[in-house]
C-alpha cells in the first residue's frame, strides 16, 4: 500500500478535526439509484485507508522525535513522545468509528434503495448481496434482470 505524504489543510471544520482529506460528494437521491452508484456513493469508504495512513504518520513523527531526541533517558519514556502516541491514535480511533458508521450507512442505504427501485424484499437483497461477488454497478444490473424472480 503506497502511503501518500501527510496533507496540510489550512481550514478545517471544528465538526471533523480529525479527517485530512477532503470527503466523497454524494449526489443527491433525486438523481436516481444507478447514478449515484456510478458515482461511487455506495462503495467502500476511504476512511479505513485514512486510518491506516495515520498509523504510519504517527511512526515517522515517532522516529523523528526519537532522532532528534536531546534527553538522557529514554525518548519513549518521555511525556511527548506519548503525547504523539495519543494524538494520533485519538485521530485513528475516529477514522475508524467514522468508517465503520459510513459503511453501515452505505450498505443499509443500498439495501433499501435496490429494494424499493425493484419492490423487492429487503432479506431477499442482503442475500444477494451477501454472495456477490461483483460491482455495485454489476449488482444493480442483476437485481434488475432478475427482479421478477428474486
Amino acid at each position: 500500500m503506497k502511503i501518500p505524504p501527510k496533507p496540510n489543510r489550512g481550514k478545517r471544520s471544528p465538526f471533523y478535526w480529525w479527517r485530512r482529506w477532503k470527503s466523497h460528494k454524494y449526489l443527491s437521491v433525486k438523481a436516481g439509484l444507478l447514478a449515484r452508484i456510478q458515482n461511487g456513493d455506495f462503495e467502500y469508504p476511504e476512511l479505513f485507508d485514512w486510518a491506516n495512513y495515520e498509523m504510519k504518520y504517527k511512526q515517522d513523527e515517532l522516529n523523528q522525535f526519537v532522532k532528534n531526541y536531546k534527553g538522557k533517558d529514554d525518548p519513549k519514556l518521555d511525556p511527548l513522545y506519548r503525547d504523539i502516541e495519543r494524538r494520533y491514535q485519538k485521530r485513528y480511533n475516529k477514522l475508524f468509528e467514522d468508517a465503520c458508521e459510513v459503511e453501515h450507512r452505505h450498505l443499509t442505504g443500498l439495501t433499501e434503495a435496490l429494494a424499493k427501485e425493484f419492490k423487492v424484499d429487503k432479506e431477499k437483497i442482503k442475500a444477494i448481496m451477501e454472495g456477490f461477488g461483483e460491482s455495485t454497478e454489476d449488482l444493480y444490473l442483476y437485481v434488475n434482470k432478475n427482479k421478477y424472480i428474486i
